[in-house]
């Protein structure tokens, strides 16, 4: 019998959000704990809403869901940016029937010390938006950081890339760099996609059809993409980065990606570069290192493992 890895994935849905939960659930390798919600998308209401949906949608109302953060550490929320994919309720296109599923009474960082504490082995955290509701946990509970067994991260930037919340900032780190700062100093072991490597995994036309024959999920991630990949029709683009399945893909397979142990931190007071990533990759030997840097994936093996995820989520 496979041991599969306890997990909590905090997100904040979100199109490509959808597509992490999806596999999370189909996975024999994954056990998933929970769903924590988090302001970045769209506001908290929202993502709560929605990650709600998608689990009805798939039949899958047993995973608990807490409400987390409606708004970063110190600064308000901007999600003009995310609207553009993800619309205003940050999960448009799809049609979804009146959500029925209650709420856990735990908000989010309190349902996640619980699950930490509870939990014969050690949790694998999976935040896939904004690090509010990880850095709560670890300045609330930091007699429970011994029992995370790491923080798989969809977040930052290894090198500048235009297309991110600014040229040195990647969205869910801009959106709380604070938070972001207290979750790579904590000494848990991370792990980092980084924009750069999830812009790796890019779906096409055909991809996209062939969701389409894949059951009642693959139907729904193809109805989620035909409005996600709108905005990258508009930039002139004919694929669509489906970003934060890359944590779970990782997770389920990290054999798909390639990367190297590097020293992260977070530049919060620069005029031109705050809440950017600074990435020391040429750090070897016996230099101090707190991530594992993502730097590539194989894109083939990373599309037939989501493609047998949502056929096995039927």
């Amino acid at each position: 019998m496979i041991k599969r890895i306890p997990i909590i994935l905090d997100t904040d849905p979100g199109h490509d959000d959808a597509f992490a939960l999806m596999m999370a659930l189909a996975s024999d390798k994954l056990e998933l704990k929970a769903v924590t919600t988090v302001a970045g998308n769209s506001n908290i209401e929202n993502t709560t809403l929605n990650a709600l949906r998608i689990l009805e949608r798939v039949h899958r109302t047993d995973i608990p869901v807490a409400k987390g953060l409606g708004k970063p550490l110190a600064k308000e929320l901007i999600y003009d940016v995310a609207r553009k994919y993800h619309g205003d309720s940050g999960l448009d296109g799809p049609d979804f029937a009146e959500v029925m599923t209650p709420l856990h009474e735990l908000d989010a960082v309190d349902l996640i010390a619980k699950i930490v504490r509870e939990n014969k082995e050690k949790i694998t955290l999976v935040p896939v938006g904004p690090l509010t509701n990880i850095a709560l946990f670890i300045l609330c509970y930091p007699e429970l950081v011994a029992k995370i067994e790491q923080i798989v991260i969809m977040g930052g930037l290894t090198y500048p890339n235009p297309n991110s919340a600014t040229e040195v900032s990647e969205y869910n780190v801009f959106q709380d760099p604070e938070a972001a700062d207290i979750v790579f100093k904590s000494g848990v072991p991370l792990v980092m996609h980084s924009i750069n490597s999830t812009g790796l995994g890019r779906v096409s036309d055909e991809q996209l059809e062939h969701m389409r024959t894949l059951g009642n999920a693959g139907r729904f991630a193809a109805e989620l993409l035909d409005f996600y990949k709108l905005n990258f029709i508009a930039l002139g683009l004919h694929y669509y980065n489906i970003c934060d399945s890359h944590a779970i893909a990782w997770l389920i397979d990290p054999t798909i990606y390639t990367g190297k142990e590097a020293w992260v931190e977070l530049d919060l007071n620069g005029e031109y570069t705050r809440a950017m990533t600074i990435c020391d990759l040429r750090k070897d030997g016996d230099e101090k290192k707190n991530c594992f840097v993502v730097e590539d994936c194989d894109e083939e093996r990373y599309f037939r493992l989501m493609f047998e995820c949502l056929e096995a989520l039927n």
